[in-house]
């Protein structure tokens, strides 16, 4: 049995539409799940032990705010997720981390679209955090392709450095 402690926001989401989302996690990752006021509780069977941590990611991969048909890809073997807590990065500074997560957005979200775009990973701004699920490689550029926007970089250059480095996987 595994205990995950979530925001009782994610919480909410997970209780409402039925328990939707949480009911096909639980298909998914073969577990059962009961959320209670503070956190979720995941009990695997005998046969597969490993679910529960995988089921956990995939909770946490909602909390960060990627839709289910996303989160769910964490439970491929070759699926990763990273996150960047930006409220701690930035000391809670609320202004700042506005101000960083609009970075990463871009005008109407043309940058994460395009992060995505090039790199084939998935990015989720959520409150305080910016998270990136993707493959291997994929998550290091994407996640790369994020932290040089944290660090000032104009967004021309970011997008070129993505393409320039697809271009050379792509010829090797």
């Amino acid at each position: 049995m595994r205990l995950v402690a979530l925001p009782k926001k994610t919480l909410n989401l997970l209780a409402k539409n039925n328990r939707e989302e949480l009911r096909e996690v639980e298909r998914a990752a073969g577990v059962k799940i009961k959320l209670s006021e503070e956190d979720a509780e995941i009990e695997a069977g005998a046969d597969n032990p490993g679910s529960e941590w995988e089921a956990e990611q995939v909770l946490l991969a909602l909390e960060a705010g990627f839709p289910a048909k996303q989160a769910l890809k964490l439970l491929k073997e070759d699926y990763f997720m990273e996150k960047i807590d930006l409220g701690q990065a930035f000391r809670g500074n609320e202004s700042q981390v506005t101000r960083y997560k609009a970075r990463v957005i871009g005008s109407e979200g043309r940058a994460k679209k395009k992060i995505e775009e090039i790199t084939g990973a998935f990015v989720a701004v959520g409150d305080e955090s910016v998270a990136v699920i993707g493959k291997f490689e994929e998550l290091k550029d994407a996640k790369e392709a994020v932290i040089r926007l944290l660090e000032g970089a104009p967004h021309a250059n970011v997008f070129h450095f993505l393409e320039r480095k697809k271009k050379r996987e792509e010829s090797a």
